[in-house]
């Protein structure tokens, strides 16, 4: 485990240690309470907001924590998601230092902490106390409750429309030093988490702060979805980190998981695994944090998506060029729609880009197909120079959604001109399991075209791109999507 001695502050951070840095210590006290309160959000993405009235997707949020939060780090998890599901990219910041409780966090003068930070005025605001802060039997959570009261009339005075997150952690493993002396076992440190969290949100800070509205706190129940994760699947995965206390980084994906959902109002099932995490373990965690969260509404695609025609045809162009008529994916992630179809109908369908790795415009100029130049030579790209063996380790993602149920045709062109010195440029597409390889170096003609393709349950058509296994290629290519309806 590495230990962080330094505030680590905003964004992206590299360098992130596998094992998340130190939580820190915790003091003693006595007494336990239990049962879990109904889970967080109930339907569609309402976000504390008056019945009936339109979800606005943050485009700021801000957390305060410690290790628990810089592990991962979770909110880069969270924009990660975010980002993949299809919503606006946010900007996301934190300020978490290891061992530090919301007291400390209160009294940082540092023109970087978190006071002048949320002094900013951000959309949502997340905290996350020390982990044993919140339990009568090893912290204070009296002091813990007075901290969040005062941090959200802080938060509400930056803005008034700000959402405030208590972000719940999670009781140490069964192995762990605590039990049976501290706790008689994890799910009674889990139940003082959790009744001292919702205390918080539910009580004491409608009663003790200048500014609360009611419903206007919300817990993103992440100490719940390790209880249920380890009550239904068990291990593996394992969730703590090798000192039974931190979190794995299958842990700190499902605290972002549940963090997402909560600030989003939104299931997380079919999300993208982050973090070197196979998919069926990331559809485990996944349903866990739906089961404590309850939200039933996916993405930004709300409701049943609109109906499309036979025949009817959606365009997209990948890559950094724009093209009247082909709505496009310029950057390497990131999200077009609602797309409007050729004969200019409006559909549901939003269109996201993922892990491509850039953008290139020096594909053929003449195609075969009768599309504008700058539609053809442009393209995303995936892969590396390290070489096919290290490319075969890259996959980039381009997700369809808000797709009605039927059948469609995928017809997939790219193109760049050269063989990259004889390597070649052979470009897998998958879908559903159905694999096409597309030759695409100084291509003008050739398509990589997949016939019948259904959305899965979601409404969704997921391709993924890489390079091919068969040759030497380092880089795969995706210039241009076209999406027919075929007759029902």
């Amino acid at each position: 485990m590495v230990a962080c001695d330094a505030p680590l502050g905003t964004g992206r951070d590299a360098g992130v240690p596998s094992d998340a840095a130190l939580d820190g210590g915790s003091p003693d006290d006595a007494g336990p309470d239990a049962g879990l309160p109904d889970a967080g959000l109930d339907g569609g993405p309402d976000a504390g907001a008056d019945a009936g009235e339109p979800f606005v997707p943050p485009t700021s949020a801000f957390f305060v924590g410690n290790s628990f939060t810089f592990g991962g780090p979770v909110p880069t998890l969270v924009e990660d998601l975010a980002i993949y599901a299809g919503w606006p990219e946010p900007n996301v910041e934190y300020r978490a230092v290891p061992g530090r409780t919301l007291g400390w966090h209160r009294a940082d003068d540092d023109s970087e902490g978190a006071v002048a930070r949320i002094r900013e005025g951000w959309d949502v605001v997340v905290l996350q106390e020390q982990s044993t802060r919140p339990t009568d039997q090893r912290g204070d959570p009296e002091r813990f409750k007075d901290d969040a009261t005062w941090f959200y009339d802080q938060i509400k005075a930056a803005n008034p429309d700000a959402r405030v997150v208590l972000y719940e952690t999670w009781a140490r493993r069964f192995d762990h030093e605590y039990y049976p002396g501290s706790f008689s076992d994890p799910a009674m440190m889990q139940a003082e988490l959790r009744f001292h969290y919702y205390d918080a949100a539910e009580r004491y800070i409608p009663a003790f702060s200048t500014a609360a509205r009611p419903g206007d706190v919300q817990v993103a129940p992440c100490g719940d979805a390790w209880e249920e994760q380890l009550a239904v699947a068990g291990e593996p995965p394992r969730l703590h980190a090798s000192d039974s206390w931190h979190a794995s980084a299958a842990g700190a994906y499902l605290n972002a998981l549940v963090i997402y959902g909560t600030i989003y109002g939104s299931r997380t099932d079919g999300l993208v695994p982050l973090r070197g995490l196979d998919e069926s373990t990331a559809l485990a965690l996944q349903a866990s944090a739906d089961r404590v969260i309850g939200a039933r509404e996916r993405g930004p695609v709300f409701g049943r998506p609109l109906a499309m025609i036979d025949g009817a045809e959606l365009r997209l162009d990948c890559g950094p060029l724009f093209i009247d008529g082909w709505p496009a994916l310029t950057e390497t992630r990131g999200t077009v729609g609602p797309l409007s179809t050729l004969g200019g109908d409006a559909t549901s369908v939003r269109i996201t880009a993922w892990e491509f790795d850039g953008t290139q415009e020096g594909g053929s100029l003449d195609n075969a197909f009768g599309v504008d130049a700058d539609v053809s030579r442009d393209s995303l790209y995936v892969g590396t120079f390290d070489g096919h063996a290290a490319a075969l380790e890259r996959e980039a993602r381009v997700v369809v959604r808000g797709l009605p149920p039927g059948r469609y045709r995928v017809e997939i062109f790219a193109s760049r001109d050269g063989t990259d010195s004889g390597r070649g440029r052979l470009t897998r597409y998958t879908i559903e399991g159905a694999h096409r390889d597309l030759d695409v170096a100084d291509n003008a003609d050739r398509q990589a075209v997949f016939e019948e393709v259904s959305p899965d349950s979601r409404g969704e058509v997921l391709i993924r791109v890489g390079v091919s296994p068969e040759g030497g290629a380092r880089f795969g290519y995706i210039g241009f999507v076209r999406l027919t309806r075929q007759t029902s």
